[in-house]
């Protein structure tokens, strides 16, 4: 469902719709505008016209729109818990450090309670208070709806307020997705029914694609697929329509697109052996590249069963490879039965952290963690 936006009041975290055709049974909606994402209260208002969703002002400015624009509105099954704990990142817009910032807020922090109170926040959300200069970012919140990750501020229920300063700058991203024969085991469990290392893998680019935050043309991105070879991802310059092998992560339609051509390339090598120490190696050199170009960190997402049947070992690859570059690499390991250890130590090696992939559990907390390293604050 679209309806136009219109800035409200601080409005308790609450947005309203005409109730004229409204079902109030539903309370809990997931809304979206452009890449941005926010989770809120709607409810229905006899002084709202038709087609339109008055947003509480705090919400309409997370969702970074303009008034009539539409917003795409997901209802919800699920309640959201109630905040007692939150770690907040504090960002300055002013030139002033952060942790001097951060200091004041802690020495006045009751006086940020009309900022907070009502909304609902998810981990790895940003938002600005623009007329203090003044940026958030939820580092972590307890307890949380273990579906989004979200949790309702109620602010005389909040325990403990934990701030921190952190010099946030983004990060450009690399995904690395292997197609070999490893990736058909079917071996993950993903809702009700198995499902093979492939189609889990696509599941969880779906997620990403909906849920990873701050897009932006700023931003570069690269991907591969690998079995025994190792296949750039193409893109075309719209100036030039030259082809590149990097683009900007300007919106969630790259991730689709890489998503779309990783399951086509599975038709081709599905039953080919695996060598990731070659996609490690052209990955972490695209990596370097990419930050070459404009200066931020790059992130590499790399999929994997772990098992190397051809090819150099992808430990000492990353190692080796690695060097003193602003690179760090997120590695799954999809499948019970993957090689987890080689995961583990491809991310140490590649000064990052590693999930296993197996269940619907894992994915909020694999998506959580990109969006804070992809944030600056991993």
């Amino acid at each position: 469902m679209n309806l136009r936006a219109k800035r409200g009041r601080n409005q308790q975290g609450l947005c309203f719709v005409s109730s004229q055709s409204w079902d109030d049974t539903i309370t809990y909606y997931e809304l979206s505008y452009s890449s941005n994402t926010v989770y809120s209260d709607v409810r229905g208002s006899a002084k709202v016209p038709e087609g339109i969703i008055v947003l509480d002002a705090r919400v309409f400015d997370i969702l970074d729109c303009s008034e009539d624009a539409e917003i795409n509105l997901v209802a919800l099954s699920q309640d959201f818990p109630t905040c007692n704990e939150i770690q907040l990142d504090i960002i300055s817009r002013r030139d002033i450090e952060n942790q001097t910032v951060a200091h004041a807020i802690s020495e006045r922090i009751d006086d940020f309670k009309e900022h907070f109170e009502g909304l609902i926040l998810s981990i790895g959300q940003k938002f600005e208070l623009s007329d203090l200069g003044i940026g958030f970012m939820v580092r972590s919140m307890s307890p949380v709806d273990p579906t989004t990750n979200a949790a309702r501020i109620v602010w005389n229920e909040l325990l403990k307020i934990n701030l921190s300063a952190t010099e946030a700058q983004p990060s450009n991203l690399c995904i690395i997705v292997e197609v070999a024969a490893a990736t058909q085991i079917v071996d993950v469990s993903l809702g009700t029914d198995d499902m093979t290392r492939h189609q889990a893998i696509l599941h969880i680019l779906t997620v990403i694609k909906n849920r990873l935050r701050g897009y932006s043309k700023e931003i570069l991105f690269a991907g591969y697929v690998f079995s025994n070879q190792v296949i750039p991802f193409i893109t075309f310059d719209s100036q030039t329509g030259e082809e590149s092998e990097m683009t900007s992560l300007d919106s969630p339609s790259i991730v689709e697109a890489f998503r779309t051509w990783v399951n086509t390339a599975l038709d081709e090598f599905s039953k080919t052996p695996s060598n990731p120490g070659a996609a490690l190696k052209l990955g972490l050199e695209k990596a370097q590249s990419l930050s070459s170009v404009n200066g931020f960190p790059t992130t590499i997402i790399f999929f994997s069963s772990g098992v190397y049947s051809a090819g150099q070992n992808p430990v000492k690859v990353t190692r080796m490879n690695k060097g003193e570059s602003d690179v760090r690499v997120l590695g799954i390991s999809v499948g019970r039965d993957s090689a987890i250890d080689i995961v583990d130590a491809i991310a140490k090696e590649g000064d990052g952290i590693s999930f296993h992939l197996d269940s619907d559990e894992k994915v909020s907390s694999i998506v959580d963690a990109i969006n804070l390293v992809m944030n600056g604050a991993g």
